[in-house]
């Protein structure tokens, strides 16, 4: 968005490299169809304005589930493999996300109610009621901010990376 940077979720599937879709998109087409009235940014889990390797409340809580794995390292040891990157993300990081989400959204936020009440209810930051009835991307909600949902960290896989700062 040129107001608020997507993602994401990253979640985000915030980031492309020549086209390739990183562990963001993955994880943001995962909760968009998880949560089918709910439009998810990458500030659902990225602070916005921040590089991606930030994360907030709801996005540290992913990134506790798993860092082990390490999948960013592992997603970018492939290069420019675009078929290796897409089944790795498909047989690996999307069981291992959506594991991760079930367990996340049971969890009560810092407000009481539980993050899948959030997302269903596009109460979390980075998200978005859908518009009835919206044909594209660019009319899914009531505002013009839409954008290719790319962000501004182009190029950067960092679905996984931690930073020191919340």
């Amino acid at each position: 968005m040129n107001r608020a940077l997507i993602v994401a979720l990253l979640v985000c599937g915030c980031i492309g490299v020549a086209g390739q879709a990183s562990g963001h998109t993955v994880f943001r087409k995962e909760m968009q169809k998880k949560y089918p009235k709910t439009k998810v940014a990458c500030e659902a889990c990225h602070p916005k304005g921040e590089p991606r390797t930030e994360r907030n409340k709801f996005g540290e809580l992913f990134y506790e589930r798993l860092k082990e794995h390490n999948l960013s390292s592992q997603w970018e040891a492939f290069g420019e493999d675009r078929e290796a990157k897409t089944k790795f993300e498909k047989e690996v990081m999307l069981p291992l996300f959506v594991k991760a989400l079930d367990e996340v959204k049971e969890l009560e936020s810092k407000d009481g109610p539980t993050y899948d009440e959030l997302l269903k209810n596009a109460k979390l930051a980075g998200t978005k009621v859908k518009k009835p009835g919206a044909k594209s991307k660019d009319d899914e909600d009531e505002d013009d901010d839409d954008d290719d949902g790319q962000g501004k960290d182009k190029g950067s896989p960092t679905a996984l990376r931690s930073s020191d700062e919340e």
